[in-house]
């Protein structure tokens, strides 16, 4: 069965309780109620599907290195920022919510590269 937009964007309201035109305060709120849960799911390392196919491929295509600096958006609990640090490359992280942000610095922050700037 194939949908259309109209059905995606239907039920994409149905169930985040949201239209397409969230407004900022709103869409930070969700994020804030939903840190814990996507903090716990990431962890450390990152989820497997993160592992897998998302990290290697992203770390392909930017195939860092100690000369470049990166600017990690939305970066969530600073996994990934942390792993691009690991690998000798500049990394500024930022996400748009704050306790994802604390997490990412709590977590990372006796690391030899706690040097990240968490914005």
């Amino acid at each position: 069965m194939e949908y259309s937009k109209e059905d995606l964007m239907e039920a994409k309201k149905q169930i985040w309780g949201v239209g397409e035109n969230m407004g900022t305060e709103e869409s930070k709120k969700i994020w804030e109620e939903n840190a814990q849960f996507w903090d716990n799911a990431m962890g450390d390392e990152s989820n497997e599907f993160h592992r897998e196919v998302v990290r290697p491929k992203v770390t392909e295509l930017l195939s860092p290195n100690p000369a470049d600096y990166i600017l990690d958006i939305a970066c969530g609990n600073g996994n990934y920022s942390s792993y691009l640090a690991q690998r000798g490359a500049s990394v500024v992280a930022f996400d748009y919510s704050k306790k994802m942000i604390e997490w990412g610095c709590g977590r990372f922050l006796g690391d030899s590269h706690a040097a990240i700037p968490w914005l």
